[in-house]
């Protein structure tokens, strides 16, 4: 992998391993709902879940539909003009990069999993007494980053990398496109060769 794959690997793989595979424990066949697919951690979850064996739903924009259908996703969800508990049910698990808590709970069976990195639960959330709803805090492991890259080293997850040469206006650019919240994968700033 190159030096730019692996920056982009770590914060955005270990949060998205540490969801799928150590607190929602992906098993094969399980219905897996990723809030945010298109985003940096989302992107390497839907890859994670799919490799898995788990049955993966998503949301995004309609600019990136294709791509995470190519990745093997399920179910791409337009979030702009459909809610995704109109039209999903009975989903054992949830991986909120979205910040919306209220509904991956409406997607979730009676003993489903929700575990989020973009929004704190609300007490009322938290003392559900049928689904577990959790904030994740990412304790991934040199062991985990080495199973992650394993994983990317054998094709089974495909980075989304752009790569922006180290400049001022470059610098400014990320930050742009990073606030905007509409990033494919990660970005890079490249120190040099």
């Amino acid at each position: 992998m190159s030096f730019d794959e692996a920056a982009a690997l770590p914060i955005a793989g270990l949060t998205a391993y540490c969801a799928i595979v150590k607190n929602l424990a992906v098993q094969p066949k399980e219905k897996i709902l990723v809030q945010g697919g298109a985003g940096g951690v989302g992107l390497i979850a839907v890859q994670i879940a799919k490799t898995l064996g788990a049955y993966v739903a998503t949301t995004a924009s309609p600019a990136n539909h294709a791509l995470l259908k190519k990745l093997g996703v399920d179910v791409v969800i337009d979030y702009n003009t459909v809610n995704a508990a109109d039209v999903l049910a009975n989903y054992d698990g949830v991986f909120d990069t979205a910040g919306d808590i209220a509904t991956g709970l409406k997607v979730l069976k009676a003993d489903g999993k929700l575990i989020t990195v973009a929004a704190q639960p609300t007490p009322e959330q938290l003392q559900d007494q049928q689904k577990q709803v959790a904030f994740q805090f990412t304790d991934g492991t040199s062991a985990d980053l080495a199973d992650l890259a394993q994983m990317v080293l054998a094709g089974k997850v495909k980075l989304q990398v752009t790569s922006l040469p180290l400049s001022v206006e470059n610098v400014q650019k990320a930050h742009e496109l990073v606030e905007s919240r509409h990033v494919k994968g990660k970005i890079v700033i490249h120190v040099k060769d």
